[in-house]
């Protein structure tokens, strides 16, 4: 019986160091700081820089920080971004990216760019002259001119013959949706508002 126990005890503490120094042993995939180049280093510090300055405007949109705490620490965030890109740019990763973002546009794209603009430009002057939008914009036009004219006509009408209502007990002129004089205070009967 002692040797039964002594066995899965062994068992037991075997299986406990093997699990312990499984990490020590087997070869992870993290790349050391070593093996980072130093543009996977300069992308992971900005892309870092990026998410701390919207972390920062959050925190201070929601009152979290004071405004003077918050420009001395988006200031610091900006310089060292500012610092990031001219480090990329000097190990010449943005013409890279154009060179790739160019390839890219002229597989999605079968057609020169100079073509694409001339149909672009023929697809938006359909669009304006046959467009609904246009039409209704150029019925909106007529209708506000209308309104206009409406108002002044209204508002030319309303001076005239306000000009000529006056209240008889003082002199005051009114307006005919008045019921009483504002100067003196006078009832206005509806004889003197017409």
């Amino acid at each position: 019986m002692d040797i039964v126990v002594a066995l899965v005890g062994l068992a037991i503490a075997v299986i406990v160091v093997v699990y312990i120094t499984q990490p020590l042993v087997i070869k992870t995939r993290v790349k050391t700081a070593a093996q980072e180049s130093p543009r996977d280093k300069l992308l992971a510090e900005r892309d870092a820089l990026y998410t701390a300055i919207r972390d920062l405007d959050f925190d201070f949109q929601t009152g979290k920080l004071l405004e003077a705490d918050y420009r001395v620490m988006r200031e610091k965030y900006t310089a060292r971004g500012v610092e990031i890109l001219k480090e990329l740019d000097a190990l010449g990763l943005d013409r890279q990216l154009q060179i790739a973002d160019s390839r890219r546009r002229t597989t999605v794209s079968s057609r020169p760019p100079v073509v694409a603009d001339d149909v672009e430009a023929a697809v938006q002057a359909r669009r304006k002259s046959k467009s609904p939008v246009a039409g209704r914009m150029a019925e909106e036009d007529e209708i506000e001119a209308a309104i206009r004219a409406r108002r002044q006509t209204k508002i030319s009408s309303q001076q005239s013959t306000a000009s000529h209502q006056a209240c008889p007990s003082c002199g005051a002129p009114f307006d005919p949706a008045d019921r009483f004089c504002a100067k003196c205070g006078t009832a206005l009967t509806m004889e003197a508002t017409r």
